[in-house]
């Protein structure tokens, strides 16, 4: 896997498909429980190594689904209560 951009194509039960938005076709798979969200198929996410893991952001101006957006707001407010 390479540091990027990249949207969810798909979800299985434990991994999601991860195709770059940049240049390129690269597609990656990447495990669902090391998202830092509860990641939908169309989700835009930022992907990075810090040390020996794998990092993601979830890039809300990116992603066009409202789905992931409304399941991004519930989260975040559970997080600050």
């Amino acid at each position: 896997m390479k540091p990027g951009i990249y949207r969810v194509e798909a979800i299985d039960k434990r991994t999601a498909l991860l195709k770059t938005i940049e240049n390129g076709e690269e597609q990656y798979t990447f495990p669902i429980t090391d998202f830092t969200h509860n990641v939908s198929v169309g989700d835009v996410v930022e992907v990075w190594q810090e040390g020996i893991k794998w990092k993601t952001k979830y890039m809300e101006e990116k992603t066009e689904s409202v789905s992931s957006h409304a399941k991004d707001f519930v989260k975040r407010i559970l997080d600050q209560e």
